[in-house]
């Protein structure tokens, strides 16, 4: 009777202690903002942050230092593996919408940025300038 009071202690004890992890079942968890493409398709920039509130909702990261940037964040683990993240970073001066960075598609790696060289950053600037100029024109 002894011994088999032990044997269950020392198994309990295991199990508790997530020693034996693959025979234990772990929850699919789901955090943060969902943004789906029709949301991000609706942000114009020039939006106030009401508007942007709500399209996309409450951000989940508001940052102190700087309150004219707004970070939603997607997370999603399946059996405790992290399957998607998602990031949108968006920045507001005298309370527009004036950048979105960090768009991703669905990915299990964390974003990195790629440094932009002066070139290519002034061709970027001069082909916007011209589509904005021609949707003007039309």
């Amino acid at each position: 009777m002894i011994v088999k009071i032990i044997v269950l202690l020392v198994i309990f004890q295991l199990a508790g202690c997530s020693l034996t992890p693959r025979f234990l079942y772990r929850i699919d968890v789901q955090q943060g903002n969902v943004v789906t493409q029709e949301m991000f398709e609706t942000l114009k920039l020039g939006m106030t942050k009401s508007q942007v509130r709500f399209v996309l909702g409450s951000p989940l990261i508001v940052d102190a230092f700087r309150e004219n940037r707004w970070d939603y964040v997607y997370l999603q683990h399946e059996k405790g593996d992290l399957i998607e993240q998602k990031r949108l970073t968006i920045f507001f001066e005298e309370d527009m919408l004036v950048d979105i960075e960090n768009v991703m598609l669905f990915s299990a790696e964390p974003a990195e940025e790629e440094p932009v060289s002066a070139d290519e950053e002034s061709k970027l600037d001069e082909s916007e300038i011209e589509s904005e100029v021609t949707q003007e024109n039309n």
